[in-house]
C-alpha cells in the first residue's frame, strides 16, 4: 500500500488532481525516490517503465520541478511563484528528470504525436532555459513506444518485485549452468529446461545473463536468446544520449 507520507514530493502531484477525465497512475520504481513515479497517462507510464529499466539511467523523478519561462527560474512548484506586476507567467513542468551514468541530467517530455505541432512553439524556449542549468531536453513521441516491447517490459517489471528474488536467483543459477554447454538457445527449448519455465527466461534477461530481440514477441517460436555476459543494452529502448 502506498501512503502519501511515504510518497516523493513533486512539482505537480498528478495523483491528486481534480476535474480530470481519468485517474492518474502510480508506478512502482527502482530508481525513483520513495520507490514510485506518479504519471498522468498511459504514454508516461510506458516511457517511465523504459527509463526505469534502462541501465544508463541511475536516478529518475516524475514531475520534478516547474520552470517559469519568463524569468527562466526553476521552482519547486507553481505555488512557489511570486507574481510580478504586468507579467503573465508561463509555466512548464517536465514529465521526467533523469540522471544518467555519465553524470549528465536530462528532462524527458512524453507527448502524443497529435500534440507535437502545438508543443513545437515552446520547445526551443524550454530547451534553451534548461540548457542554462546544464540540463538536456528530449521529446519522446508515442511513435517511439512499441506495444510488443511494452508487453515484455510489463512482465519484466513485475518480476523485479522483491518477493520474487529467490525465484530469480534460482533461474539465474540454472541458466548459468546451461550457458556452459551452449550460448544460443531457442526460447522454447530453454524454457523447457528451466524449473520456472518462461519466468526463468525473463529472469535471465533482467540479470544480463541472456539477451534477445525484444522488438518481436519474446515467446514467439522463432525467437532466440543468447548469452549476454552481463550486457544490459537490450534495455536501451530510448536514445538518451545527446
Amino acid at each position: 500500500m502506498i501512503r502519501d507520507t511515504d510518497s516523493p514530493t513533486s512539482a505537480r502531484d498528478v495523483a491528486r488532481r481534480i476535474r480530470r477525465g481519468r485517474r492518474a497512475l502510480v508506478l512502482k520504481s527502482l530508481k525513483g525516490k520513495g520507490g514510485e513515479l506518479r504519471v498522468e497517462s498511459a504514454l508516461e507510464r510506458d516511457i517511465g517503465l523504459m527509463l526505469d529499466i534502462d541501465p544508463r539511467v541511475t536516478e529518475l523523478a516524475a514531475q520534478p520541478f516547474t520552470l517559469e519561462l519568463q524569468s527562466n527560474k526553476v521552482l519547486p512548484s507553481r505555488e512557489h511563484y511570486r507574481p510580478r506586476p504586468g507579467v503573465k507567467p508561463r509555466f512548464y513542468t517536465p514529465d521526467f528528470l533523469c540522471r544518467l551514468d555519465d553524470g549528465s541530467v536530462l528532462v524527458i517530455e512524453a507527448k502524443h504525436s497529435r500534440f507535437s505541432a502545438a508543443f513545437e512553439a515552446k520547445h526551443e524556449e524550454i530547451e534553451g532555459c534548461l540548457r542554462s542549468y546544464g540540463i538536456g531536453f528530449m521529446l519522446v513521441l508515442d511513435t517511439a513506444v512499441s506495444p510488443t516491447v511494452m508487453q515484455t517490459l510489463a512482465n519484466l517489471h513485475l518480476l523485479r518485485a522483491g518477493y520474487l528474488e529467490l525465484t530469480r536467483a534460482a533461474a539465474e543459477r540454472e541458466i548459468s549452468a546451461l550457458l556452459d554447454s551452449a550460448t544460443c538457445w531457442s526460447v522454447g527449448e530453454l524454457s523447457l529446461r528451466l524449473t520456472s519455465g518462461p519466468v526463468g527466461i525473463l529472469a535471465g534477461l533482467l540479470a544480463g545473463l541472456l539477451t534477445a530481440d525484444l522488438s518481436i514477441p519474446l515467446f514467439s517460436p522463432s525467437n532466440e536468446v543468447r548469452a549476454a555476459f552481463g550486457d544490459l543494452s537490450h534495455f536501451q529502448f530510448l536514445q538518451v544520449r545527446p
